[in-house]
């Protein structure tokens, strides 16, 4: 069961009470809403080629058509914009789509390469049919349109930046309260308690968020997750980690998992099903309590 005397409780009710009271409602930090360099990156990758696609500005579609193809034999370097235009992130460049006019599935490929008569046309087709045609000759700047598109697509990465983005939080806090004598190792290539627990040494073990070493030895290992909405994976993990937990006392190394997010409010039975196996489980907002009593004993609690 959790250790809630040495994190300054008198009850596990108490502990409890309070690991629910303060969970944070959000991890959202500014970084959250658009990773602008990849944003820029993205976009920046295409300008030579969008300057070739601004001579359809202005056309009309018979005019756009017959320049394109021009412009798609002549420099076929263009074709990876294409896709990215309406916002479609292509499977190794190529797209499949059905026509219901031919009653068939077309392949379109968008890999550099140069095209035969069959498929300019068939990419000239597809810029009609699927309105790219009409970007280009109605939108003046493609630079900040791809822009505005990549910022878009960016949105559907938020999830998993999410998480990557309380690892951060929590990365901050413990070098705020770790001691000098102790070393903190993010995805430690070296150690993992999931090579004890089934895997064989072929097989590449599952990193963990945070090894602590103290003296050139790993004393501690921290899991660290956020959730925001309820589902399978939470409940999945508490399993996982209840095994986790068995393996480090088994190696005399501390096991923390650091978790929050609103959606533990909708599911405290798993919750303190983890909490009930597991000695260390805190919120964010706990945090430094745990780092105060580690510090207080040295770092020493595994090996005791």
């Amino acid at each position: 069961m959790v250790r809630y005397h040495e994190l300054g409780y008198s009850t596990f009710k108490e502990y409890f009470e309070e690991f629910i009271k303060t969970l944070l409602p959000t991890n959202k930090t500014y970084e959250y809403f658009v990773d602008w360099n990849k944003v820029r990156k993205l976009a920046l990758r295409h300008r030579e080629n969008i300057k070739e696609l601004n001579r359809l500005y202005g056309m009309d579609q018979e005019e756009a058509k017959f320049e394109l193809r021009k412009i798609l034999q002549e420099n076929p370097s263009v074709l990876p914009v294409i896709p990215t235009l309406i916002a479609e992130r292509s499977n190794k460049g190529k797209i499949n789509v059905y026509d219901p006019d031919k009653m068939k599935f077309l392949e379109f490929d968008f890999t550099p390469h140069f095209l035969t008569d069959n498929e300019t046309n068939s990419i000239v087709e597809f810029c009609e049919k699927s309105g790219v045609l009409e970007i280009l000759t109605k939108i003046q700047n493609l630079d900040e349109y791809l822009l505005g598109v990549e910022v878009g697509l960016d949105t559907n990465a938020r999830k998993g930046r999410s998480g990557d983005i309380f690892e951060r939080m929590v990365l901050k806090l413990i070098k705020k309260h770790l001691p000098q004598y102790v070393s903190l190792v993010p995805q430690d290539r070296t150690f993992s308690l999931y090579e004890t627990i089934g895997r064989t040494r072929k097989e590449k073990a599952k990193r963990h968020d945070f090894v602590v070493y103290h003296r050139g030895q790993p004393v501690a290992t921290i899991e660290v997750n956020f959730y925001n909405s309820t589902g399978s994976k939470p409940i999945e993990i508490v399993g996982s980690y209840i095994t986790l937990n068995r393996a480090a006392k088994e190696k005399g190394i501390i096991f923390v998992w650091i978790t929050d997010g609103p959606a533990w409010k909708k599911m405290k039975e798993p919750l303190l099903r983890g909490m009930k196996e597991i000695d260390w489980v805190v919120n964010y907002s706990q945090l430094p309590k745990l780092l105060a009593y580690f510090n207080s004993i040295n770092w020493e609690m595994g090996r005791s």
